[in-house]
């Protein structure tokens, strides 16, 4: 990716950081209903997008101490269409999926075998290797998962769809 392409990536990911970080800090604490500081809906994404900041930072900063790539270092053929295709999937997941329908552990999974097959595929193919991966992308899309399900409903308290 040249100079210009990672500074304009570090751009729109210190400006979706923002976006998350503000959204979050606006979000009510449930203090009336008193719910720990630790546990606050907000603090998770406001912490994500801290982070989103300061890694576009670093991105930024790694870009000018680097310098140009060679002249035959081309962007990755299919790369807009894969980041569309990784947004689609996100979307559909948290913003239509999410809530209408299969419980959280089942969709969960799901999303991640599908997300995970999809971008896997083409290596798997070109290894050899797709029945292994399918095997593999299914134990962990299960058992990742039923950990996210645990976490949010036993540690953080959230009710899951």
């Amino acid at each position: 990716m040249s100079r210009r392409g990672e500074l304009l990536s570090a751009a729109v990911w210190a400006a979706l950081g923002t976006v998350i970080a503000v959204a979050s800090w606006r979000m009510d604490r449930l203090d009336d209903r008193g719910i720990n500081p630790w546990s606050i809906p907000g603090l998770t994404p406001g912490v994500v997008g801290a982070l989103m900041i300061v890694l576009a930072m670093v991105l930024a900063l790694q870009s000018g101490r680097t310098g140009a790539p060679p002249a035959e270092a081309a962007p990755t053929p299919g790369s807009l269409r894969r980041t569309l295709l990784a947004v689609v999937l996100c979307v559909g997941f948290a913003g239509v999926a999410l809530g209408h329908g299969l419980p959280f552990v089942i969709e969960g999974a799901l999303f991640v075998f599908v997300f995970t097959t999809l971008f896997s595929w083409p290596d798997w193919r070109e290894r050899g290797r797709v029945r292994r991966g399918l095997v593999q992308t299914l134990a962990i899309a299960v058992a990742a998962s039923a950990f996210i399900s645990w976490l949010f409903e036993s540690v953080f308290l959230v009710r899951l769809p």
